[in-house]
């Protein structure tokens, strides 16, 4: 895997992507992979993306960074068409109708289904209210990209609006799974909330499992697809095509 060299402000780190499954359990799938981009020093150890927070909103950067990303994704589709990448759109690319488009034209020079492409957006960082991004989100569809809700509370925004907003999938927000194992009144209010996402046809993924004893709660119900530490670490691109036969 192509490993690109950033810097900043006269310092130099290296970047490289790792890619997180999201697998169903009762079939012990994998449903998707997300991108991430890790960075390291110059002798080699992660430098977690907090620490270097303003060098990567740097508008020079993040082009950078998700352009990076992107083609990472591509050039793993290349070698299997069959898989779902997902990456996180910046809320500064978000209604960024250029970038838009350049995302799709990368994806057909490399003979990239737009449809094995998720673009994943997350609300809480967003400098607009969600729906002020409807023209995008419709050309994004239109392009044939998957839409993903990132960090996402059933019945903050209405099944019908996400459904309106051409979303196809929903991350629930961590927070609202952690220690769910200690609650099943939790669970069963939970599962009432997200019911009306599924009516709506939009899939609904359990992310950031980092609890041994959620995710056993978990197996115990259906679900269609979870991510987390507790189930799997990102996985190097080495692991990754081990695990794929590539």
């Amino acid at each position: 895997m192509e490993i690109q060299t950033l810097e900043f402000t006269g310092k130099k780190m290296q970047m490289t992507a790792e890619f997180q499954p999201i697998i169903q359990l009762s079939g012990n799938k994998i449903l998707r992979y997300e991108v991430l981009a890790r960075f390291f020093n110059a002798e080699g150890f992660l430098i977690p993306a907090q620490q270097i927070t303003p060098e990567l909103t740097h508008p020079q950067t993040l082009f950078q960074v998700c352009d990076f990303i992107i083609a990472s994704a591509c050039n793993l589709l290349k070698l299997k068409s069959a898989l779902v990448i997902s990456f996180k759109l910046p809320a500064q690319l978000m209604g960024n109708m250029e970038y838009l488009a350049g995302i799709y034209k990368r994806s057909l020079q490399n003979n990239v289904a737009p449809q094995n492409l998720e673009i994943t957006i997350s609300e809480k960082i967003l400098k607009a209210p969600l729906i002020n991004y409807v023209t995008y989100l419709r050309q994004a569809k239109e392009y044939g990209f998957l839409l993903a809700l990132d960090e996402a509370r059933p019945g903050a925004i209405p099944a019908s609006t996400l459904s309106q907003l051409s979303f196809d999938t929903i991350h629930l927000d961590r927070a609202m799974i952690e220690n769910i194992h200690q609650d099943a009144a939790t669970f069963t209010a939970l599962r009432r909330c997200i019911g009306p996402l599924i009516s709506a046809g939009i899939t609904v993924f359990c992310t950031g499992i980092a609890k041994s004893a959620d995710l056993h709660f978990l197996q115990k119900h259906p679900s269609p697809g979870i991510q987390g530490y507790a189930l799997s670490r990102p996985l190097t691109y080495s692991q990754l095509r081990l695990l794929e036969g590539l």
